[in-house]
């Protein structure tokens, strides 16, 4: 059964094998912020989510994250900027960026997420079109350097008044917002204090994503959770298994497969990245059954692997474009495969394929 976020999250609830139940799920009523807030309250020293690096590995529990989002928030605050604002978000695959988009809905403004290789047109086309009033971004990420590129585009955006940097290096008129940063900054807030006891569905901010070109779309968080509601339903062989992912939350198709699942099925959250593949077999083995969130191109590998079929993923949550590659061939056993297609609004979550055109291996 596909699903398309553009529908409302209105319906009755029918049986609870349909979509509609996930739209209409108590939780899509909560934000970001209030499941994070929430999950710091009841389970403060559990995992919630990991980096792995060619640094290592950086670990978080929910009561860490709850404070790096206070203090992403109280520095947020620090400057002048109206409530209702849209911060322009450049994602990478790591902590941080769960960290910015829970802070920035958490201190009433909008994100809008853009991939981290987004062309420098695209952003600057990006910031104009949704009169986004600050530009976040790491400086450098695996071994890449974004400054320029971030100066560039602040440059050429009037609205722009604040500069943010997601990682510790310095940058000309950037303010840190690095976890380093923040982890330096006072504790103030107890543990869940983000949630507000007088919230209406109607102040959840919208969160928005953008598209190769720049152009944003925006979606209510409500129909986001339903989402992820739908695909942990998909997936519910994996339980509260691990999710490993390999793509940034930077797309909704990201942010729904990797971070929502991962709050809603009470599960660890393992960013890899840059992606190596000894890397990648040596996480497996550490943390057990996992659930993958990958980009479609890497289902070749994973079938020729044997990884999709020797109990090593539960399933896999795979972000495909139009320009892929034809569909991989798949083992007949292969755990359960979903595809997230399309873009913006009319994002599909599908079973990659039903019984009539499952391609078999010999």
């Amino acid at each position: 059964m596909t699903q398309d976020l553009a529908r409302t999250n209105a319906a009755a609830p029918a049986a609870p094998e349909d979509a509609d139940y996930a739209r209409a799920h108590p939780l899509t009523m909560f934000g970001l912020d209030a499941l994070i807030a929430g999950s710091a309250r009841l389970r403060p020293e559990r995992a919630a989510l990991a980096d792995h690096c060619e640094e290592g590995r950086a670990a978080l529990a929910f009561a860490e994250l709850d404070f790096a989002i206070g203090a992403f928030v109280a520095r947020l605050r620090e400057f002048d900027i109206e409530p209702g604002a849209r911060i322009l978000l450049c994602c990478p695959p790591r902590a941080q960026t769960l960290i910015a988009i829970t802070a920035i809905i958490a201190a009433g403004f909008e994100p809008v997420l853009a991939p981290l290789g987004l062309p420098q047109s695209a952003l600057i086309a990006a910031a104009n079109a949704s009169r986004a009033e600050a530009l976040m971004a790491p400086v450098r990420f695996a071994k890449l350097d974004f400054e320029q590129a971030l100066l560039g585009v602040a440059a050429q955006c009037p609205s722009i008044r604040l500069l943010g940097a997601l990682s510790p290096e310095p940058i000309d008129g950037a303010v840190d917002f690095s976890l380093q940063g923040l982890r330096a900054r006072p504790r103030t807030l107890p543990a869940g204090a983000l949630i507000s006891e007088s919230w209406t569905p109607g102040d959840r901010a919208m969160i928005g994503t953008t598209d190769a070109s720049g152009a944003p779309v925006f979606l209510a968080q409500g129909a986001l959770l339903a989402a992820g509601l739908d695909l942990v339903r998909k997936t519910r062989r994996g339980g509260a298994a691990p999710i490993v992912s390999l793509v940034s939350p930077g797309s909704f198709g990201g942010l729904i497969a990797g971070p929502l699942a991962a709050l809603l099925s009470s599960a660890t959250l393992h960013f890899l990245a840059p992606f190596r593949a000894d890397a990648f077999l040596r996480l497996l083995d550490e943390i057990g059954p996992a659930r993958l969130v990958a980009p479609m191109a890497i289902l070749p590998d994973l079938a020729r692997s044997g990884l999709l079929d020797d109990g090593a993923l539960l399933s896999c949550a795979v972000l495909s474009q139009p320009n892929d590659a034809p569909r991989a061939v798949i083992p007949e056993a292969s755990c359960p495969i979903i595809e997230i297609a399309g873009a913006g609004a009319s994002l599909r979550i599908s079973s990659y394929a039903d019984k009539e055109d499952k391609a078999r291996v010999a």
